[in-house]
């Protein structure tokens, strides 16, 4: 494998354990809600709209409008701008990380997650996988579907490319849920204010990724 490739799987991997950290984050403080997908959020728009409860409504629109507003903002940097997405995502949600970490268990559930909605976003469509393997690094359940599909098809075919799939993500489900273990512990002792410590993941991460970018760009002046 090459170095600069070696980067890139360390890197994913470390943004997984932040995705883990966030959502545990999220579950633990608020309510078993898990931000870093918009699944629940959606299924409480249609009760909300169901029910007639139109303050909660609103609430989860908004909540919607910025995940969707997440999602569409790597996309718009990478066609429109010369920016690195990558390095701009993890900027994003080192501001959001130290948002949330004043906010507090007095304000709603909903508003308090916010920051979670749009970093998680953010997160998913500018780390989308490494190589040829599309993988979440903010929540795992395609991630266990491809790490069970590709074991039973080497097990079937003695493939070593899908023996090769299920180590990679096999490796994901297991940074993800580091990433989960360590928020647990970190929220046992500083509650909401544990979240400054998912800051450990993104600041190794963004240095491993100016890293790499560096490698990168000396080779391109030797050569």
């Amino acid at each position: 494998m090459k170095e600069s490739a070696k980067y890139d799987y360390y890197i994913q991997y470390l943004m997984c354990a932040t995705g883990g950290f966030t959502a545990a984050y999220a579950v633990l403080n608020h309510a078993d809600f898990l931000a870093s997908a918009q699944t629940a959020n959606l299924i409480h728009i249609t009760l909300c709209i169901t029910g007639r409860n139109f303050p909660e409504l609103c609430l989860r629109l908004i909540a919607m409008l910025i995940y969707m507003a997440g999602l569409a903002i790597p996309v718009l940097i990478s066609k429109y701008t010369h920016i690195n997405v990558k390095m701009f995502c993890i900027f994003i949600e080192i501001t959001m990380v130290v948002l949330l970490f004043f906010f507090t268990d007095k304000m709603n559930t909903i508003i308090a997650l916010y920051p979670v909605f749009f970093m998680t976003s953010v997160q998913w469509n500018s780390f989308p996988g490494v190589g040829s393997f599309v993988s979440s690094s903010v929540f795992s359940t395609n991630n266990l579907r491809q790490f069970t599909t590709s074991y039973i098809e080497y097990i079937c075919s003695k493939d070593r490319e899908q023996l090769k799939k299920t180590k990679f993500f096999g490796c994901v489900l297991l940074s993800y849920h580091i990433g989960v273990v360590f928020s647990y512990f970190i929220y046992k002792e500083f509650a909401m204010k544990g979240i400054i410590f998912c800051l450990i993941p993104l600041l190794m991460g963004m240095f491993l990724l100016a890293y790499s970018n560096y490698q990168f760009s000396a080779r391109r002046i030797i050569y």
